[in-house]
């Protein structure tokens, strides 16, 4: 199984696509390298058996995350320039991460589409006035910020807040010649 292995990563190197694996393949290299797990506890470590068991778990255990990972990559890649996969070439665990992975891409491509309504660019009339009081920051309708303002300042803000300090008594509305409001002709 080593030899399989070794050739399949080395199969991987430098190819843009993944090279056919057989549906089994990821369920074959961890039972053997289950079994070396197993020899090397019951075995002599310091033996040269021992060593080069451990060594051969040590670089196969590499070789299985190296593949997982070129693998992964180009799947992900494929997938998401919505290229199709031969998936008689992929192992049964590819296929369900293939398959997930389109998933949630559609998901995000929804969820896109719905959190991005049409922009509405909302036209706001202004109002100019002169403030007869310190006036913080504040939220127009127009949910811009406006303010802070001092007393004896100028300043133009959305028609029903001005009209709104104008009733408290805050500001006083200043009629700027040549522009006609709307209404009043």
């Amino acid at each position: 199984m080593y030899t399989d292995l070794y050739k399949a990563w080395k199969a991987e190197i430098g190819k843009r696509e993944p090279q056919p694996l057989p549906g089994d393949f990821y369920q074959k290299t961890e039972t053997y390298l289950g079994g070396l797990e197993q020899e090397i506890g019951s075995i002599d470590q310091h033996s040269v058996k021992g060593r080069l068991t451990i060594k051969e778990k040590k670089i196969g255990d590499r070789l299985l995350r190296e593949l997982k990972e070129m693998r992964a990559q180009k799947l992900l890649e494929t997938v998401r320039k919505g290229e199709t996969i031969n998936e008689t070439d992929l192992t049964e665990e590819e296929r369900r991460f293939v398959k997930d992975f389109e998933v949630s891409l559609q998901n995000l491509k929804q969820a896109e589409v719905k959190e991005k309504p049409a922009p509405v660019e909302e036209t706001v009339e202004l109002s100019v006035v002169r403030f007869l009081q310190d006036i913080p920051e504040i939220v127009g309708t127009d949910l811009r910020i406006y303010g802070p303002y001092k007393k004896e300042d100028v300043g133009s803000l959305p028609n029903d807040n001005a009209r709104a300090l104008v009733r408290q008594g805050a500001a006083r509305e200043i009629e700027v010649r040549g522009i006609v409001k709307p209404g009043k002709n």
